[in-house]
């Protein structure tokens, strides 16, 4: 029963990209060196202000809805850090990007889609602040159909008077599996962040769309002494009446927190959240 949900539930993700199961070669892994993308590499600030993060999370569903650029401008205007999933860099996409000179654009390739002038998707973590380290990490595990990894995006930016960095793990996880495989996933996030001394944002899309998957990110977050943050007007996206889009922080303090409900531009509503760093 649960191996036909997942089969299901991705043939309905290959229907949404008008992708006959034939088709699925069209998406080719990234050699290693192939997988990071830099969008306008230059710094613009030195350092992320310790009593004020500006933090945007948000799977854009590729840009394929007709608002998606009115409300990618408009809510990332002003923000510290971006934690983007679903990028994809089509002609739409990249030329926003690579014009939009107020962030540097760290992007870990998930597949590139040869069938649109091979276009690269993935994840994102954008800052206006340049970062000290930024690398990936690739899934273990495959989705099914189309035999392509998920990617963690990991950044570290420097905190202003302090030696101290914050720690981003971008994720969006893999899709369509059992939860034992996003549970790989997940312990791939705790080895990245196990030894940080600093602040830690852990965001993005966890596809956790059933109890057990819920269960295993909320243990996650136990082991690394993650805080799962909460929103009022909470009208983040569900799936099986689970939430799939969470932010889990780390010596870090909430000052407010946003669900962008009344947002059409993704199947997946925007969150905001202000920051601080602990004392």
């Amino acid at each position: 029963m649960k191996k036909t949900i997942h089969l299901a539930l991705a043939l309905s993700f290959l229907i949404g990209l008008n992708v006959q199961p034939a088709e699925a070669k069209r998406f080719v892994i990234p050699s290693d060196d192939k997988v990071l993308i830099e969008i306008n590499g230059s710094q613009k600030m030195n350092a992320l202000n310790p009593d004020s993060i500006n933090l945007f999370v948000w799977n854009m569903y590729k840009g394929d809805k007709p608002h998606w650029k009115r409300d990618f401008l408009n809510l990332s205007r002003g923000k510290d850090v971006l934690m983007l999933q679903e990028v994809y860099l089509d002609y739409q996409m990249a030329s926003v990007m690579y014009s939009d000179d107020t962030f540097t654009y760290n992007m870990a390739t998930s597949f590139i889609d040869t069938k649109n002038r091979n276009s690269p998707t993935g994840v994102a973590t954008a800052s206006p602040v340049a970062p000290q380290h930024a690398y990936w990490v690739r899934s273990i595990d495959r989705e099914p159909i189309i035999k392509t990894p998920k990617m963690l995006m990991i950044t570290e930016y420097p905190i202003a008077g302090s030696g101290d960095t914050l720690l981003t793990v971008n994720i969006h996880a893999i899709n369509f599996v059992s939860a034992k495989k996003l549970r790989n996933m997940l312990n791939q996030i705790e080895d990245a962040v196990r030894d940080h001394t600093g602040p830690v944002v852990v965001a993005g899309d966890f596809n956790t769309w059933s109890k057990k998957k819920t269960q295993y990110l909320k243990d996650m977050a136990r082991h690394l002494g993650l805080s799962e943050v909460i929103f009022k007007n909470d009208q983040r996206m569900k799936t099986f009446g689970k939430v799939l889009d969470y932010v889990l922080i780390k010596k870090l303090q909430v000052i407010n927190s946003k669900v962008y409900g009344e947002i059409d531009g993704s199947d997946h509503k925007a969150m905001e959240v202000h920051l601080k760093v602990r004392e």
